[in-house]
């Protein structure tokens, strides 16, 4: 039905506008009320009908009217019109002040009444209140004589409400929608945005021969006559414009010539603004998409000039700064002939447009993740470690943001929702895993800073570890016996002994101490990214198994720790967020995604930057040797990751890990990296949802996505 969007304003406004909703308890005379007595001059008469009004008494407020007025709306129609009229000028009181110098005689009364609404401000009315005494009977008790007195009352007309009204108009709220503002990337390339669009169509009072319109519409656009002759056989008013097809964005002023031409046959080239993605399902999570409002929502947002078939934002960054980049609406009260034509126009407010919003993001290192990301189920972060600026959040599977703000079918809603691999889900931000072996610069940091580990202490790194005794043993990935290795080569070779015996050993002196360093990384809590919903994960400790397992810690449970598996949860823009504080300044940070949003009219911008959280909780000593396990880790031969990035022209250190995780019932894989190590500047996290080897399957497309980043590869 997207052509109600064009027709005229005759055909879109109904005669029956004042009468939207009326409030049935407004205006209800209370039989338990005592009646008073009525007013004994013209003033008091006008200062009851203005009290009554302010306290919505309409049914009252009818009785004080002249049986002139009464003869010609009765007072159901009296208290509709003032209900009707309260709603659709989003009326919310009255204050009124009578002129100078009034007395009681007066029979011509001035008084400035103050309107106000919740959408045009106060509206100020002058105006003058005329009283006539009339002769009126008064019930009697049965058997006696009606008594007959007379009383002071108003000539009425609709102008006591709108001095701009008369018994013939109606009033009507235009609403004049503000441009939403644009998102875009770092470089000012646009990623959603409110284009005008070309729609092509005809107005049947302008054809002039039906068969030539039909055949040269049909040739113009690529598709059948048929499908043309449908629309042009058309029951609908001869002077409505009928669009046949809606041309994309981006189409040039010379690709419209061949439409032009067709004038002279009854085609009309219009514009209609829509909301635009201009990168299809790229970073679709990021940017969410628009949704028509509720009946619900229209109850809250009806003030703010919203009306039904309006769009908000409904997910990612189109509903979390939806007020931004909505702007303010603007709107129109005004008089309308029962026709439609408007005739006065009683107040205005101006629509301000939405703000600009200007992303950190990079939507080509965005799209080369997506693209090395493939169909595999998963995410890509990738980050500046310097300014902890978001350049790319890759996430598969995705949605079309376009097609589900252009409005899908309920067959087609349903297939994405109920899609088992989860495509609305924001896998950067909101799916949780163990870390695996990522983990385990964090399990190092602790043994040197508070188990008393050196950098040149040795582990053994052996097949199967017993230090748990006999009957608990736990294996390594290798099979093979490594010999003994420090902390950094541990990373290296990422060895599970390494890192059990360092968590044993943390665990013996306080069970806190592995879970207190995780939080000092970022897990367990949101890293703080501006503008998206994120999960906040799970660092287990003593408290925490209780309350959620009903079981007491285990130093088996502070081994598992050591390695990224038991009960530890995290994100992974948790994991890309704690190597950005290893790679930079050894200061955890928020991630930054929203760098500025613009104000309309190009002023000034609101700036953001990486908010500082904490330093990490380790020396600068303990940080370099971090560091250097990491540079192990990739430019070692004994390195997990020697051969992802042999040929690479990237000074890289890194880190690959594998995580068990039996209640998703498959392993995921990580790669995490950074370069180049001497002024890191691009960070890449890669978490495969299922795979088997990290650095054979996560490990390509993290070098893919730096490449990216920092050679434009």
């Amino acid at each position: 039905m997207r052509w109600l969007t064009a027709l005229p304003l005759l055909a879109l406004v109904p005669v029956v506008l004042v009468a939207l909703s009326a409030c049935s308890t407004f205006g209800e005379d209370s039989a338990s009320e005592a009646t008073p007595e009525p007013p004994k001059t013209p003033l008091e008469t006008t200062q009851r009908f203005l009290d009554l009004w302010q306290e919505q008494e309409y049914g009252k407020m009818y009785e004080l009217v002249s049986a002139e007025a009464r003869a010609s709306i009765s007072k159901e129609d009296f208290v509709k019109r003032y209900n009707d009229i309260a709603d659709e000028a989003t009326i919310t009181g009255i204050d009124y002040e009578l002129g100078p110098n009034v007395v009681d005689d007066d029979t011509e009364i001035p008084v400035s009444v103050t309107i106000h609404t919740s959408f045009f401000g106060d509206i100020d009315q002058a105006q003058r209140i005329i009283l006539v005494r009339e002769e009126v009977t008064v019930s009697a008790p049965a058997g006696t004589t009606p008594e007959r007195r007379e009383e002071w009352h108003l000539e009425w007309s609709p102008s006591l409400i709108f001095t701009e009204l008369d018994d013939r108009s109606l009033v009507h709220f235009f609403t004049d929608t503000p441009r939403r503002g644009s998102i875009l990337d770092r470089n000012g390339k646009e990623l959603a945005v409110d284009a005008s669009l070309p729609v092509i169509g005809f107005v049947p009072d302008l054809i002039t021969d039906k068969e030539a319109l039909i055949s040269g519409l049909a040739s113009a656009l690529g598709i059948s006559e048929s499908d043309v002759r449908a629309k042009v056989e058309t029951d609908l008013p001869s002077y409505y414009f009928i669009p046949v097809t809606t041309l994309s964005y981006g189409t040039s002023v010379e690709a419209l010539d061949k439409f032009y031409a067709l004038s002279d046959l009854g085609v009309v080239v219009r514009e209609e603004v829509q909301r635009i993605y201009p990168n299809g399902d790229s970073a679709a999570h990021v940017l969410g998409y628009m949704a028509e409002v509720t009946a619900e929502q229209l109850e809250e947002l009806a003030v703010k000039g919203y009306r039904a078939g309006d769009k908000l934002g409904a997910f990612g960054l189109e509903a979390q700064l939806d007020e931004a980049l909505a702007g303010e609406h603007g709107g129109t009260l005004a008089t309308i002939t029962p026709e439609g034509t408007v005739s006065r126009t009683i107040a205005e407010k101006p629509a301000q447009a939405g703000k600009d919003v200007i992303l950190t993001l990079d939507i080509d290192i965005q799209k080369a993740t997506e693209s090395s990301l493939g169909k595999r189920v998963g995410s890509i972060v990738v980050m500046d470690p310097r300014d902890n600026g978001v350049l790319a959040l890759a996430s598969y599977p995705r949605f079309n943001p376009q097609s589900l703000t252009d409005g899908l079918s309920n067959e087609e809603y349903n297939k994405l929702a109920n899609d088992g691999r989860l495509p609305f889900l924001h896998r950067p931000l909101l799916a949780t895993y163990p870390p695996g072996s990522t983990f385990k610069p964090i399990t190092m940091a602790a043994g040197m800073e508070k188990g008393g580990v050196s950098a040149g202490e040795t582990f053994p790194c052996v097949p199967v570890w017993e230090g748990l005794g006999e009957d608990f043993p736990k294996n390594n990935w290798q099979k093979v016996d490594r010999g003994y290795l420090t902390p950094a080569q541990g990373l290296m070779a990422s060895c599970n002994p390494v890192f059990y015996e360092i968590a044993l050993r943390l665990d013996l002196i306080d069970p806190d101490i592995l879970p207190e360093f995780a939080r000092g990384f970022g897990f367990g809590q949101f890293t703080g990214i501006n503008a998206l919903d994120e999960a906040p994960g799970v660092v287990p400790d003593e408290q925490w198994k209780q309350e959620n397992r009903g079981e007491p810690w285990y130093s088996g449970d502070s081994v598992n720790m050591g390695i990224g598996q038991g009960f530890v949860l995290v994100t992974p823009l948790q994991i890309a967020n704690a190597y950005s504080a290893i790679a930079g300044d050894g200061v955890l940070r928020k991630p930054l995604l929203v760098k500025s949003i613009a104000e309309a009219g190009g002023a000034a911008a609101q700036e953001f930057t990486a908010e500082e959280i904490a330093p990490l909780p380790i020396s600068a000593a303990t940080l370099a040797e971090i560091r250097y396990g990491l540079t192990l880790v990739i430019q070692n031969p004994g390195g997990t990751s020697y051969s992802v990035f042999a040929s690479s022209p990237l000074d890289v250190a890194g880190k690959s890990g594998t995580a068990e995780d039996l209640a998703f019932g498959a392993n995921h894989v990580f790669f995490v990296a950074y370069a180049n190590r001497s002024a890191p500047s691009a960070l890449a996290l890669v978490a495969l949802e299922e795979g088997e080897l990290s650095s054979t399957e996560a490990g390509p497309k993290a070098r893919q996505a730096l490449e990216a980043a920092l050679l434009g590869s």
